[in-house]
């Protein structure tokens, strides 16, 4: 299997945060290390583990921020999709990028970037089976998190004028959709308000930019 490409869905304008929820500051990687944004953060730990190149979807003003700190690797993409559309217009700006033969991880900005360990499992669920299902979605304590794990040719749907909210269109998968179970809570996390930030992390929202 190819490396996979990683999709961060980060076109949200985070008014219940209280800003772009990627551009949240996010501490370094290492000890020491400087903060950068969360967007940022999420697509260096897909870098530094399993993936060549990671799309950034989000508006113009987050994108033109987030541009001082790419690297190799990190493709930004600007959303112009209607607001009621939600995290489905940016998968389809994102779809829209991929190869046919290419395993997609598909993770919300506001949640904590994922483990290496946790998406290792979920690339290697994927790879197994006869047929081996469309994707793959991690599941701690009988509840499914993200990212989520799919085969390009899954998302052919975004493509398609109205796309669908990512949760509906896995449930329209019906057995192609497997859930894996996984030691880490950390799945279900989602930062939508400044207390889930501070009930993680014991700060306040601050961005940058």
């Amino acid at each position: 299997m190819s490396a996979p490409v990683a999709i961060l869905l980060a076109a949200g304008r985070g008014t219940r945060l209280g800003g772009p929820k990627a551009l949240l500051a996010w501490p370094g990687a290492t000890k020491g290390a400087p903060e950068r944004p969360l967007a940022i953060a999420h697509a260096e730990a897909r870098l530094d583990a399993e993936s060549a190149r990671v799309l950034i979807v989000a508006r113009q003003p987050v994108v033109t921020a987030l541009i001082r700190y790419v690297r190799p690797g990190i493709d930004l993409l600007v959303s112009h999709a209607a607001d009621d559309l939600g995290p489905a217009g940016s998968l389809a700006v994102a779809a829209s990028r991929l190869a046919p033969t290419d395993i997609a991880i598909i993770s919300p900005v506001d949640t904590p970037p994922a483990r290496g360990t946790t998406v290792a499992q979920l690339l290697a669920r994927i790879a197994q089976g006869d047929p081996p299902p469309l994707a793959v979605r991690p599941r701690h304590d009988s509840r499914g998190g993200h990212p989520v794990v799919v085969r390009a040719a899954a998302l052919a749907r975004y493509a398609e004028p109205d796309p669908p909210p990512l949760r509906d269109h896995l449930r329209s998968l019906g057995a192609g959709i497997v859930d894996h179970d996984v030691d880490d809570p950390a799945i279900l996390t989602d930062l939508d308000k400044p207390i889930d930030l501070f009930r993680l992390t014991g700060t306040q929202p601050r961005f940058l930019g």
